[in-house]
């Protein structure tokens, strides 16, 4: 047995003097136990002070005021933050306020404290002057891998001040022995002889890079992790289910801070809202002069655009006569053609009269067969230019037939289907023109078609895998996405796919969707997942636009949205990720509370607002109306969770295009068809143009050739009788003067109509000689909008009349024009007085006319950008700042605190739910509300002042303005009075209705493993033995600690060490075995401090121990006991056996009585 009285003392492992052991590398090898622990002038224990710790686990045995709790705060200062450090708690388990112990005493070696000169307390210290201290704990586990802990702590001089200690902080990833560390103090504590003396060793200053790196090395996750095992350390008396998971379970909540923040931060709103109410009212009493005063400018404008109009009206009469002259001058020469032609048939036909007169005339002079032998020649050449004549007649027949014209049989009427061909032929390259034009946009058309028909199916395609509004192709491309960096595309949602217009708010879902449409089309992506998605959208070319919104924590809205804020008429997806739901229903109250205006009124007041027609306010000066596709084409809709509607709606657009592109086709076969029609058309024409009447008059040679056989066959029968002949020269000149005056009445309708072209030349002549002044492109617009309006055609004959229509509507215009100003006028001179009136200061002398109006806006123009702004920003600032936010803060402090306080309890259901409670079964803690009428009444009344924020919108009344802010003034002033009330009543209102702890209350079950049937309910240990409800809350601390220290996907923690200081001592002994059996089963190394008569019962559950003596109170040393593993019971020394307690073992009695 080693001297207790050495300076340096080393402890061997129990059992195994030279070795230390990691326990059972099968059960534990991945697990950091504590193996080492050694001080250096550390508390009353002077020198070096060296412990093996077996891996099973170590008992410290020890009267009180031994040192036991100083060398496990040693531990607790190795891994505890200094703001939640508390030394030497298990001793001052009853006491309320006061510590006796810090790093100061334990540096200084503190041991009594005594009455100074002036009865002040004066500390008694081992170490007076210049000193330092030392302290380290090594891990390892079972794969071979070493952390150990460090601590340096120095004070120079005499110092009696804690903060004058100083300290660093060391990681080292090897065996390290505190003696090395003499270089520091030798060197006067220069920092800089680290990194020569011990370069390997990670060193800082700071607590924060510390943890974290010895954190990252041991296994522990989280910072709250080192807190609970703190806690742990101290742990007493864990009977009461609610009173342990509320004090030791949980931390104190948040929202006393933040109300106390309320009561300090409330007032100055008033001022300020009178100043915002002032600049508002003379905002609504200048804007609508304002309005008034731009209605009034436009009609100005009209006016003189009208003028401008009415000069043009003369120059565009002389151009519309033109051009009618023109038209009128191209029909006469056509009918001039015709007239001509049929006076030229006219005068053949009285040059055959003559001929045929002369004939008889000759004839009675001579009456010879001369006469005869004539009439057969003439016959002769009748006969051989009749089947000419035919064919020609035929062609034209087949022409016209093919132009679907009548065969024309008078010349005038030939004349003009021969002008109508050759006006074709004209055309007939413009209108190849054309065809060939409209086949070219048909077939675009159709390509256009085929284009849209195709992705249109696949947008059904794509809809019909899957349930998204998204359209195709962002679709794919967050799918090659997702195939790329190895996630789901469930982890990649597009916004439009969890967000939904409320069924019974569809009404407004076009208008939404103009807000929302492109965040709708934007990819939500984690922070975790951020630098994944930005890189690998760098390294591609989509060729999309592609939107995503990287999710960072944000803070919560400083008001809540609007009864008729577009936010409020969304569903979020069921089953949405809480965080992201949380971040879009943020997103959505920072960027898209937009007020769903029923009326424009209501849209012209609010600060940002949407109309059923989607027109939108972004804010008071950039509004934007989207027209270029309908507002209720819900095929271009992305909001909803599946996409029935739009995937029919798609359906039925394929199959209209398919129906589209057939019609195409089907008029682009018309249009083959049309273009041989006209191919024979054109040959047609050609045809007609090349002939004329003669060519193709074959009656008058029928008949002239049936008039030749009949005065043959009269010469030859009726020759002898002159009288006859006689007869036949008075009918044939009777004929003859008759085709005379066809002949000449046929010339003078030609000169007639050639008249009338002359006439008109002359008229184009003067026109064309007038001065030409070209109409502006204002001046064709506005005179052909007005003659449509009177709705006439426009003829020659006509113009006149349609222009002095025109002049009466333009003059009745200007004079409505005039009335409207003069209205507009008194207006805004009756706003101008009105502001005079009000506010004569602001005025400034100014009068109330038009003259002034400019002087009047620059001051409304003022008060919006600047005058009002600043005011409203002053306003809501406090009001943000004193009232919204620390309202919202603490109503969400609420909320939060009574959720963090069930996430708390579920992971330690989850730990739970390994650990057997009893053969077979496991607990569950279920958290039950406990809210009284007092914490209902309070949540109410944080409700009701919320949802009376005073507006920010300018165009409201100012009636309503004063009424919310009265309403919001007199319950925040109640509220604020109770919360700062010093009354015993209000105090006790004040935590209870803050500290969420109290709003809930605990029930545990204990459930059947395999059936998961309930066995038996704990309610706050109601009923129950001692015993039981210190099992109860044994496991859940070891639940709670098993989770912390493990995690959900780890079976046994990867940090194994739980210190308990002295937690047994007034357990009994099944207790303390039932505790015991609870933590080694999570898979903990239990290092517990514990008087003698205890120690039968904890023996079973370590693997070595040592006793802990004070000899004068100024010096404490350690004992090794020897523990034998087989039996799993410790050697004591026989110096110690009078404080065991006798047991069959052969321990002896009495340890009460030999302890003391």
């Amino acid at each position: 047995m080693k001297d207790l009285f050495d300076d340096d003392q080393v402890i061997p492992e129990s059992g195994s003097p030279t070795e230390t052991s990691t326990g059972n590398a099968e059960d534990h090898s991945h697990q950091f136990r504590l193996t080492r622990l050694q001080t250096f002038n550390w508390g009353t224990f002077s020198g070096l002070l060296d412990i093996a710790v077996p891996s099973e686990g170590y008992l410290f045995v020890g009267p009180s005021g031994s040192g036991k709790s100083t060398l496990l705060d040693a531990h607790a200062c190795l891994l505890t933050p200094p703001k939640w450090v508390d030394f030497n708690v298990a001793a001052r388990e009853s006491e309320r306020q006061g510590k006796d112990r810090s790093l100061l005493t334990y540096v200084r070696g503190a041991w009594a404290q005594q009455s100074g000169e002036g009865r002040e307390v004066v500390s008694q210290v081992l170490r007076p002057d210049t000193t330092w201290t030392a302290i380290a704990e090594t891990y390892a586990n079972g794969e071979g891998r070493v952390v150990v802990l460090a601590q340096v702590l120095w004070v120079r001089g005499k110092s009696a001040l804690a903060t004058d200690v100083q300290r660093l902080y060391l990681v080292v990833t090897e065996p390290l022995d505190i003696t090395t560390l003499e270089f520091f103090p030798r060197h006067d504590f220069d920092v800089r002889r680290f990194k020569h003396d011990l370069p390997r060793a990670y060193v800082t200053r700071e607590f924060s890079a510390y943890q974290e790196r010895f954190r990252g090395q041991l296994g522990i996750a989280s910072e709250r992790a080192l807190r609970l095992l703190h806690k742990t350390q101290s742990a007493k008396n864990l009977g009461d289910l609610n009173t342990f998971l509320r004090d030791f379970m949980l931390d104190a909540p948040e929202t006393f801070e933040v109300a106390d923040r309320l009561v300090a931060e409330f007032g100055e709103l008033h001022a300020a809202h009178q100043a915002v109410v002032a600049a508002r009212r003379q905002i609504e009493t200048l804007l609508p002069a304002s309005e008034a005063y731009e209605e009034r400018e436009r009609c100005s404008r009209d006016k003189n655009l009208l003028a401008e109009v009415q000069t043009g009206l003369d120059g565009w009469r002389d151009e519309q006569r033109e051009r009618l002259v023109n038209e009128r001058i191209a029909e006469l020469r056509v009918d001039a053609e015709g007239a001509k032609q049929k006076a030229a048939g006219l005068a053949e036909l009285a040059g055959q009269e003559f001929d045929k007169l002369t004939d008889l005339k000759r004839r009675r002079h001579d009456n010879g067969g001369r006469v005869i032998e004539d009439l057969q020649r003439q016959l002769d050449e009748a006969e051989r230019a009749k089947p000419d004549r035919l064919r020609k007649r035929e062609l034209a027949r087949a022409a016209c037939e093919i132009m679907g014209w009548a065969m024309p049989d008078e010349v005038v009427w030939f004349v003009q289907r021969s002008e109508a061909a050759r006006e074709h032929i004209r055309k007939a390259t413009e209108r190849a023109d054309e065809a060939e034009t409209r086949k070219d946009e048909l077939k675009r058309s159709k390509v256009e078609a085929e284009k849209a028909f195709t992705e249109v199916v696949r947008e059904v395609r794509a809809m019909e895998r899957q349930r998204s509004n998204i359209p195709s192709r962002l679709l794919d491309l967050r799918a090659r996405m997702a195939q790329a960096l190895g996630l789901t595309e469930e982890r990649l949602p597009f916004a439009g796919e969890v967000l939904q217009v409320k069924s019974d708010q569809a009404a407004w879902q076009g208008a939404i969707e103009r807000v929302l449409g492109g965040f709708a089309r934007s990819i939500l992506v984690d922070d975790k997942h951020y630098a994944a998605v930005s890189s690998w959208l760098e390294e591609q070319n989509t060729g999309e636009r592609l939107f995503y919104h990287r999710m960072l924590p944000q803070q919560a809205a400083n008001r809540s949205p609007g009864a008729n804020s577009l936010v409020r008429k969304l569903d979020v997806a069921p089953g949405l990720d809480k965080a992201v739901a949380d971040w879009l229903r943020e997103e959505l109250r920072v960027h898209f509370d937009f007020e769903c205006a029923e009326t424009m009124q209501a849209f012209r007041a609010a600060q940002r607002a949407v109309t059923r027609q989607g027109q939108i306010k972004h804010n008071s000066t950039r509004h934007e109306k989207n027209d270029r596709q309908r507002i209720d084409d819900r095929s271009q809709w992305v909001l909803g969770f599946d996409n029935r509607d739009k995937l029919q709606l798609y359906q039925q657009r394929a199959a209209d295009l398919g129906a589209t592109v057939a019609g195409i086709d089907k008029e682009l076969s018309a249009r083959r068809t049309e273009d041989e029609k006209r191919r024979k058309q054109d040959e047609a024409c050609i045809t007609l143009q090349n002939l004329s009447w003669n060519d193709v008059d074959l009656a008058s040679l029928v008949s002239q050739a049936a008039d030749l056989r009949e005065r043959i066959a009269t010469e030859v029968a009726a020759r002898p009788d002159l009288e006859a002949l006689n007869r036949w020269i008075e009918r044939q000149d009777a004929t003859h003067r008759k085709a005379v005056d066809a002949h000449l009445k046929a010339e003078a309708q030609a000169r007639d109509i050639q008249s009338q072209i002359s006439k008109l030349q002359g008229t184009l002549v003067s026109l064309q000689n007038r001065p030409q002044v070209e109409l502006t492109p204002t001046q064709r617009i506005g005179l052909q909008d007005r003659l449509t309006r009177i709705g006439r055609p426009l003829e020659l004959e006509a113009l006149d009349d349609v222009v002095r229509q025109m002049e009466r509507a333009m003059s009745k215009e200007e004079k409505d024009l005039d009335l409207r100003m003069a209205d507009l006028r008194n207006a805004v001179e009756a706003r101008l007085a009105e502001f005079n009136r009000l506010w004569p200061a602001e005025a400034g002398g100014l009068d109330p006319t038009m003259a002034a109006a400019l002087d009047y806006f620059g001051k409304l123009a003022r008060l919006q950008t600047d005058g009002l702004p600043r005011y409203e920003q002053r306003f809501m600032q406090l009001l943000r700042e004193q009232s919204d936010q620390n309202l919202t803060l603490l109503s969400s402090k609420i909320d939060q605190e009574r959720s963090a306080i069930r996430q708390r309890m579920e992971l330690v259901n989850e730990s739970l739910l390994t650990a057997p409670f009893n053969p077979g079964t496991h607990l569950v803690i279920d958290t039950l509300p406990r809210e009284g009428d007092e914490v209902r009444q309070f949540k109410q009344t944080l409700r009701d002042a919320l949802s009376h924020s005073l507006s920010s919108h300018t165009g409201q009344a100012d009636d309503a303005v004063s009424a919310a802010a009265e309403r919001r003034f007199a319950l925040l002033n109640q509220l604020v009075k109770r919360l700062a009330s010093q009354e015993t009543a209000d105090r006790h209102w004040r935590a209870l209705v803050l500290d969420v702890r109290q709003h809930v209350e605990f029930m545990a079950r204990e459930m059947d493993d395999e059936t998961g049937a309930e066995i038996e309910a704990y309610r706050s240990g109601a009923g129950k033995s001692g015993g039981q409800r210190q099992k109860l809350t044994s496991t859940c601390l070891a639940a709670a600690l098993r989770y912390q220290l493990g995690g959900r996907d780890r079976a046994r923690p990867a940090f194994a060490t739980v210190v308990l200081d002295e937690a047994f001592d007034k357990a009994d002994a099944e207790f303390t075995r039932t505790a015991m059996n609870i933590f080694t089963t999570f898979g903990f190394q239990m290092i517990v401090a514990t008087p003698l008569k205890s120690v039968m019962t904890l023996e079973p559950f370590i693997g070595g121990a040592c006793y802990v003596h004070n000899t004068d109170r100024r010096s404490s040393s350690v004992l090794r006991i020897d523990y034998d593993r087989e039996q799993r019971r410790l050697d004591l020394p026989q110096q110690l056996m009078p404080s065991v307690p006798a047991t069959n073992a052969g321990h002896t009695e009495d340890a009460e009585a030999a302890e003391s």
